[in-house]
């Protein structure tokens, strides 16, 4: 399985600019379109992952802490541990953009964040094809720092998979990733299909004119 990087989801890149349904000028629009090109154009997506029963000995070694994750490996087999990265070119891209022209650098980061994503949401969507093609389920991902899941935990994922050899990825002593867009994850694979949660309002149809977002609200608080 490759790491895949596909078109960017533009409301998910307005959420991380703060958009909440106001009018913004074709030059901004622009820019963002501008952007978001040169952070997929700086992307080299990366990919590992490792497959383990949940009662094998280096899951349990793992020593993954908190109700969270117990509540999302409940009734499951198997446990899927994963990274991905979108390597160093985009930190060397927002680095520099930090320095010539700060707006860039603000939107570059949004884009890079929707990448990093993205990335992620396409081995999910592949791995759940895969283990369903088994006659198995697959749960949402769940990733350090979530919930009451640790965000020293991970140390033991990237450890687990090799992060570093494998796909250039590093911990800083604070517990920074490096390179900074990536993600580490664990699921859960089940004989039963377990209810997956609801996705933001970037997939929403009605995102650009919604009331409740222009109030700051999600149409979860009417």
């Amino acid at each position: 399985m490759q790491a895949r990087l596909t078109e960017l989801n533009e409301n998910e890149i307005l959420l991380y600019l703060g958009y909440r349904g106001q009018e913004y000028p074709a030059e901004i629009r622009e820019q963002i379109e501008r952007c978001r090109r040169e952070v997929v154009a700086a992307s080299q997506p990366r990919l590992v992952w490792r497959r383990l029963p949940l009662d094998g000995a280096l899951f349990s070694a793992l020593q993954l802490e908190g109700k969270d994750i117990r509540e999302l490996l409940e009734g499951c087999r198997e446990a899927v541990l994963m990274a991905v990265t979108l390597g160093q070119g985009i930190d060397r891209l927002l680095a520099k953009s930090s320095v010539s022209n700060m707006a860039d650098a603000v939107i570059m980061d949004a884009c890079a964040s929707t990448a990093i994503e993205n990335v992620a949401d396409n081995f999910e969507f592949d791995l759940r094809g895969e283990i369903e093609a088994e006659k198995l389920y697959l749960t949402d991902r769940f990733s350090p720092g979530y919930g009451d899941l640790p965000l020293s935990s991970q140390r033991q994922l990237c450890a687990a998979l090799d992060t570093g050899r494998k796909i250039g990825l590093s911990l800083s002593p604070s517990l920074l990733m490096i390179p900074g867009k990536s993600v580490t994850a664990i699921l859960g694979i089940s004989d039963e299909p377990k209810a997956l949660r609801k996705r933001g309002c970037e997939s929403c149809s009605l995102f650009r004119n919604c009331m409740y977002r222009k109030e700051g609200r999600s149409c979860h608080e009417k």
